[in-house]
């Protein structure tokens, strides 16, 4: 048995960086004979010491090698190594681990079949024509609009998680706090802003950050999409600063270059006499953003940002996990960063627009899937904290009188510098978020 354990834990770190989603888990089964095993004897020999303790003399018979170790194998050992093997390519989600993409879009239309009230909307495609999802939540036609993203970072991967479990929440759950959520606001979310990238980090490398699209007049992929947006967009960083495109923060040739900011920004102004609030998922920091980022102004709401900002931080005081949040503005808290989406919406769109950074520091973009639901419970109770308040301000009038305000002036009295005891603030822009 422990020699069991063994290799199953074994071959689930194999498995997250070979399988190919575009084929069948038989296909990637075939595919695993050739790659996984003739280059980890490792796992020849932790299954063959599982069969010497199970029958040393048939396992002595049948000593398999490399080549034919697979064709020996008993059908309870061939669906077990299956099934590690093709752990990222099933067909269903699994909520409290980690998923590749395609049980993600399976899980959206299965919502859309079960329940009358959710659709699914295409907004465009990727370089590697994957579809750009979003899942719309709207029980009782409700036009005020609450729009989540998670996963502009194909390598913060509780961000997609918690996301994924924030609609199961709103979907399945029958509390208090769900019922408001559910009966009071349109829910807009994307999971999965690039999935390109996000099975790239699946199958390929765990700690890519980009999208996957060639880069014109280079030998590079990917563009970072939260440099990408239109506000504060700059062009960065120069071959003689980072290496130009094979930086992790090449914000590409111009604003609005890569397929998927322009496909989300469109979508956005689509929406914008709805919306309402927003919020954009991140790893890691446990950190609650407010704008701006691209510079040291505060957004003339800032009052109106400092409720809703304090409102979420004493719900994480309340809950599990969530007692060393920090909040502030971007370029406060964290770093210089030009063309997030974060300013984009603020600007444009909606007033209340908020980047969350999810995790602990010590866990860096590797959160293990044992957390998930402790992050999933500490961002569902912020969110619905924050939801409670936004109701209340909707019916008192007092957000529409916020509003009024002209919240897209940023040159104010008041100004915010870096904050020289945050250790993450020693680099510019080091693409954390």
């Amino acid at each position: 048995m422990f020699y069991f354990i063994c290799a199953l834990s074994f071959l689930a770190g194999l498995a997250s960086g070979c399988a190919d989603p575009n084929k069948t888990p038989s296909e990637n089964f075939k595919h695993s004979k050739n790659l996984y095993l003739s280059q980890n004897e490792q796992l020849l020999e932790i299954i063959a010491r599982k069969r010497r303790s199970a029958d040393p003399e048939e396992a002595e018979e049948e000593a398999p090698t490399t080549e034919d170790m697979f064709d020996v194998l008993t059908t309870e050992e061939f669906r077990w190594v299956e099934d590690v093997h093709t752990n990222h390519d099933r067909k269903y989600y699994n909520y409290t681990g980690y998923n590749s993409f395609e049980p993600i879009k399976s899980e959206l239309y299965r919502l859309q079949k079960q329940y009358d009230y959710v659709k699914i909307e295409k907004f465009g495609k990727t370089y590697e024509k994957r579809d750009l999802l979003a899942i719309h939540i709207n029980k009782n036609n409700s036009k005020d609009i609450v729009f989540l993203t998670s996963l502009i970072h194909a390598r913060e991967w509780v961000a997609g998680s918690i996301t994924m479990n924030i609609i199961h929440r709103l979907l399945k759950y029958n509390t208090k706090d769900a019922r408001l959520l559910r009966d009071n606001f349109h829910f807009i979310i994307v999971p999965c802003l690039n999935p390109d990238g996000y099975e790239y980090t699946m199958f390929k490398n765990r700690m890519w950050r980009k999208n996957r699209e060639p880069i014109p007049g280079s030998n590079f992929r990917g563009i970072d999409l939260n440099r990408n947006f239109l506000y504060g967009y700059r062009s960065y960083p120069t071959d003689h600063e980072n290496n130009g495109a094979k930086s992790e923060i090449y914000s590409g040739g111009k604003a609005l270059s890569a397929l998927e900011s322009t496909a989300l920004s469109k979508m956005l102004f689509k929406y914008r006499a709805g919306m309402k609030y927003f919020i954009d998922y991140h790893t890691y920091g446990n950190l609650w953003l407010s704008p701006y980022g691209a510079h040291n102004w505060l957004p003339r709401n800032e009052h109106q940002i400092k409720r809703y900002r304090d409102n979420a931080l004493r719900s994480f005081q309340l809950t599990l996990g969530g007692k060393d949040f920090v909040g502030g503005s971007a370029y406060s808290i964290l770093y210089e960063c030009h063309g997030i989406l974060m300013d984009h919406v603020h600007y444009y769109v909606t007033p209340l627009s908020f980047t969350v950074e999810v995790g602990d520091p010590r866990d860096d973009f590797t959160v293990p899937d044992s957390r998930i639901n402790t992050y999933t419970i500490s961002q569902w109770l912020a969110l619905a904290s924050q939801l409670k308040l936004l109701k209340k301000e909707l019916k008192s009038g007092q957000y529409d009188k916020d509003r009024t305000l002209n919240w897209r002036r940023t040159k104010v009295s008041k100004r915010t510098l870096p904050n020289p005891r945050n250790k993450r603030n020693s680099k510019r822009d080091s693409g954390s978020d």
